[in-house]
C-alpha cells in the first residue's frame, strides 16, 4: 500500500509514519503544495496513493482545499488515461472536531475523519472503517 502523510507538524508526521509504516510505503509532505506535487508524480508514474492522511490547518492551502484539488487531479488523470479513476482514501487527521469542519471536509471528498491526539488504536479503527484490513497482532 502507498501512503502519503500531509501535516505541517513534524511530530505528527513522524508519529503517523511510525504507525503506518507497518502497512506500507509512507511518504510525507509538510504542506499542501508539496503534497500536490507528490500526488502528481505518483499519478504520472501510474502508482497512485492508496491512503492519504491530511491535516486541516496548514499554512498556504487548507487540507480541505488540497483534498478538492487531489480529487480533481485524480479525475483528470483518469480521463487523460481513459481509465476509471483510482481515488485514494483520504483520512482527515486534525485537532479540529467542530461540525462545520467535519462536514466541509467530507464535502470536499475525504472518506474519514480522525481527531487528534492520534493513537494506534484510533488510527487502526479509522482505517478499518475505510476498508483497510485491521492490523494483525502476532503472538
Amino acid at each position: 500500500m502507498r501512503i502519503l502523510i500531509v501535516d505541517d507538524d513534524y511530530v505528527t508526521r513522524a508519529k503517523l509514519k511510525a504507525i503506518l509504516a507497518e502497512r506500507g510505503d509512507c511518504d510525507a509532505a509538510p504542506n499542501g503544495e508539496v503534497a500536490l506535487s507528490m500526488v502528481d508524480e505518483a499519478l504520472n508514474d501510474s502508482v497512485p496513493y492508496d491512503l492519504i492522511t491530511m491535516d486541516v490547518d496548514m499554512p498556504g492551502m487548507t487540507g480541505e482545499e488540497v483534498v478538492r484539488e487531489i480529487r480533481d487531479r485524480e479525475w483528470n488523470w483518469a480521463k487523460r488515461m481513459s481509465r476509471p479513476a483510482q481515488e485514494a482514501k483520504i483520512l482527515m487527521v486534525t485537532v479540529r472536531n467542530d461540525s462545520r469542519t467535519v462536514i466541509a471536509s467530507f464535502r470536499q471528498g475525504c472518506e474519514g475523519y480522525l481527531a487528534k491526539p492520534i493513537t494506534p488504536e484510533k488510527l487502526n479503527h479509522a482505517l478499518a472503517k475505510l476498508g483497510f484490513e485491521p492490523k494483525r497482532c502476532e503472538v
